[in-house]
């Protein structure tokens, strides 16, 4: 996935959240659970023949992240996407959303917990995906490879100016 990093990094919360409070959450939540919301599959059978001239392309983003203080929870919202092209004609498309839950800690930050879900929430469904993917694709008779790990940069906080 190109410039992945990049695209999550676009999308961090503004204001950033301490690496303690991250930690906080990180050591302590417990996921609660996965759910596929939605999926699209579609391929074109008249492209199928021409399976040597696809260009895969995949991609992945965070729809949405809400966190709860009376739940103690943190919930994210992550879509994922494979695409097979022969120059502008779309041979194979698959896209899917899913929701994972976690439970947070007592006296969990919004900004901690929602930096955590996103850092690691995304990486929690795309197995899902992976799945899903095999899955449609062989029930079509497809012979797709696998998809890629996806890999993401460590969030490094900014540093603080030192006062004077």
């Amino acid at each position: 996935m190109s410039d992945i990093s990049n695209e999550m990094a676009a999308q961090a919360p503004p204001g950033g959240f301490a690496g303690a409070e991250y930690n906080d959450v990180a050591l302590k939540a417990e996921l609660e659970g996965i759910m596929l919301l939605n999926s699209r599959f579609e391929v074109a059978p008249d492209l199928l023949g021409r399976r040597k001239e696809w260009k895969l392309s995949y991609g992945r983003s965070i729809s949405s992240c809400r966190y709860s203080n009376e739940e103690n929870s943190v919930a994210g919202v992550f879509e994922y996407h494979v695409t097979a092209k022969i120059g502008r004609k779309r041979a194979l498309h698959c896209v899917a959303e899913y929701v994972v839950f976690y439970e947070t800690p007592v006296g969990a930050t919004e900004a901690g917990a929602i930096g955590f879900c996103r850092n690691v929430g995304i990486f929690a469904a795309y197995p899902y995906f992976r799945a899903l993917v095999a899955r449609v694709t062989a029930d079509a008779n497809v012979q797709l490879p696998p998809l890629p790990m996806i890999a993401s940069k460590a969030h490094i906080p900014p540093k603080k100016k030192k006062e004077q």
